[in-house]
């Protein structure tokens, strides 16, 4: 029987940016995926952030490149907010994964398509998955890359006890939209949340998304209603609803020889929901750390970005729980030196202690070049 050195289960973000580099580095890999009939549904923006954790271009996958941001509040006019430089950039999840799969097997990881996961041993010297076809596969390590309902979670650990986020989307042709709309977020479209419009050339990613699943609920009949308001129509396809992992600062990442990462791990933000930019970090951390012969350091690895979390989250309860004074102070005060720390690659974080700092302010405010 083949005996890999690492097994990457799930073929999304995290796992191939983990894929890719444990296969860069010299380790037999194989990637597990779901198949093409279980695309992961995702927004698809792309932080500048983001953007610059991947280890090749992925221009080919770029639909738009964006630089502004209408905002709104429970209904209420729109005002617009915009960056020198792009400070996103829109994809489309089922392209921008085959995109990563197709640099991951070429860069020498393996690749298998598996219904799923039925079980899970643990041992001194490996971990035995035992798919759900009844195949076993054996490797020295696992990176469990499997989303917020992690079956190999649950079969280690449990379900995490938070509640994690939720986001429910769907795709508006271009043809049957009333306009073409800039980036949008419509806060307060849903308690707890916002609605979105991502402009993806031929169609446009239709959105609603609550940090708490359990203070709000997400249904078809909103989300249509929302796009006809908003664009027009309704006739929404591909409708998916999905849970994001928010846990990362609450619960380990490492299990014995398994590794979370991405959404399985809770490392999405919770302000916005972004999950790409935890995604990279996460894959790319578990992967240097197995490559390094240091399991144990990639929980101390993931503490910048769970502090990181910790602070957005804080700011995730004031935002949410008093909208009409975290609207006001980002429409009014906040969202250009956002916008602009954004387009400098910076997380929330990262942009607030730049902005505390003379230096730093002032290549917030100041050219794309300074």
């Amino acid at each position: 029987m083949v005996h890999w050195d690492v097994i990457v289960a799930g073929a999304g973000q995290a796992g191939c940016a983990a894929a890719w580099d444990l296969a860069a580095g010299g380790a037999r890999v194989l990637l597990l995926h779901g198949g093409p009939e279980r695309p992961k549904p995702c927004a698809g923006g792309l932080t500048i952030k983001a953007l610059r954790r991947y280890r090749f271009p992925v221009d080919a996958v770029i639909r738009e490149r964006v630089d502004r941001v209408a905002m709104s509040r429970a209904g209420g006019p729109r005002v617009l907010a915009g960056a020198a430089v792009p400070f996103c950039v829109m994809t489309h999840r089922r392209e921008l994964d085959a995109l990563c799969r197709e640099r991951a097997l070429a860069r020498g990881a393996e690749w298998r398509a598996v219904a799923g996961v039925r079980a899970v041993r643990q041992g001194a010297a490996g971990v035995t998955l035992t798919t759900s076809e009844g195949e076993l596969l054996r490797a020295t390590w696992l990176v469990a890359a499997d989303g917020a309902h992690s079956p190999v979670r649950r079969l280690l650990q449990g379900q995490p006890a938070a509640s994690p986020a939720m986001a429910l989307e769907g795709h508006l042709p271009r043809a049957k939209a009333r306009h073409y709309p800039p980036m949008t977020l419509d806060f307060q479209e849903v308690p707890g949340g916002y609605g979105w419009l991502f402009p993806k050339g031929d169609h446009i990613n239709v959105g609603l998304y609550v940090w708490r699943r359990d203070r709000a609920r997400l249904g078809r009949d909103h989300l249509a209603d929302y796009a006809r308001r908003a664009l027009g129509s309704g006739a929404l396809e591909e409708v998916a609803g999905y849970p994001l992992g928010t846990w990362l600062a609450r619960r380990s990442p490492r299990c014995g020889r398994v590794l979370f990462v991405g959404d399985a791990a809770g490392s999405t933000e919770p302000l916005l929901g972004e999950g790409i930019y935890g995604a990279l970090v996460t894959g790319q951390l578990a992967a240097g750390a197995l490559l390094a012969g240091r399991p144990g350091d990639y929980p101390l690895l993931m503490a910048d970005w769970g502090e990181e979390l910790r602070q957005v989250e804080r700011v995730t309860r004031i935002f949410y729980g008093v909208p009409a004074f975290g609207y006001a102070a980002l429409s009014r005060w906040l969202a250009p030196t956002l916008l602009a720390g954004y387009a400098a690659g910076l997380t929330l974080g990262g942009t607030k202690r730049a902005w505390r700092s003379l230096r730093g302010r002032r290549r917030l405010r100041g050219s794309p070049g300074a």
